[in-house]
């Protein structure tokens, strides 16, 4: 057996083979590589959690709807509650520039919630991520990592919300300043999760005529005079 050393490379030979243990510096892996990989891992856990529930998912399924191996995917989260965390982040930093973007376009508070809804309420057509929200809220009842996680991304988009929209229209006299901007901001995040799960059980609900009943309740149309004399 002999060494065979040079510079660039460094290989072995060993009955008429050789082994090379250097050479060409391996490609750098970019930031862009490994963020695609790991949307790539975020995607597949999506749809494992939306076919088979939460807990009949494994990491080898997700491995598997991945196609990658193991070590690949290990390399990212180490288990299923790391992937959580990880949407629920993802969700988070998507709402924050919905909301930054929102209202650096509008400035009457009825246009901003308006844009709100359009953008937010468009995800809903997706039956497949409405049922993966009720698996999360679902496991966030029994783990308590979960609802950490779960219970500070809400209250973080909340915060938001909060001071970005209605404390801004509360001082324009825009909206009642009597009203308790938390208890506002809840409500409103509330139709959102309501129709998630009407979603979620029932798939032909439209979209669209919720959004038009929620744009007429927050814009005063919803309720309607009669006329004189009709019962």
């Amino acid at each position: 057996m002999a060494l065979t050393w040079s510079r660039k490379r460094m290989s072995v030979r060993f009955k008429n083979r050789i082994l090379v243990f250097g050479g060409r510096a391996m490609p750098k892996v970019t930031d862009a590589h490994l963020e695609a990989r790991r949307q790539q891992i975020l995607d597949a856990a999506t749809e494992c959690f939306a076919r088979k529930g939460f807990h009949r998912s494994t990491m080898h399924d997700i491995c598997q709807m991945a196609e990658l191996s193991p070590g690949a995917v290990y390399r990212y989260f180490q288990s299923k509650d790391e992937i959580i965390e990880a949407m629920e982040e993802q969700g988070r930093q998507h709402s924050a520039a919905v909301i930054d973007a929102v209202t650096s376009e509008r400035t009457e508070t009825l246009d901003v919630l308006e844009g709100l809804v359009d953008v937010f309420f468009s995800k809903l057509e997706d039956v497949r991520d409405c049922a993966v929200h009720i698996e999360l809220w679902a496991e966030a009842l029994s783990n308590p990592k979960i609802k950490q996680t779960v219970v500070r991304i809400d209250e973080s988009i909340r915060n938001a919300f909060i001071q970005r929209i209605v404390s801004a229209a509360q001082h324009r006299g825009e909206i009642n300043a009597a009203l308790d901007p938390d208890a506002v901001a809840r409500v409103m995040m509330a139709f959102w999760d309501g129709l998630v799960l009407q979603k979620t059980l029932d798939p032909e609900v439209d979209i669209w005529k919720y959004v038009a009943v929620m744009k007429a309740m927050i814009g005063g149309t919803f309720w309607q005079k009669t006329e004189a004399g009709r019962s």
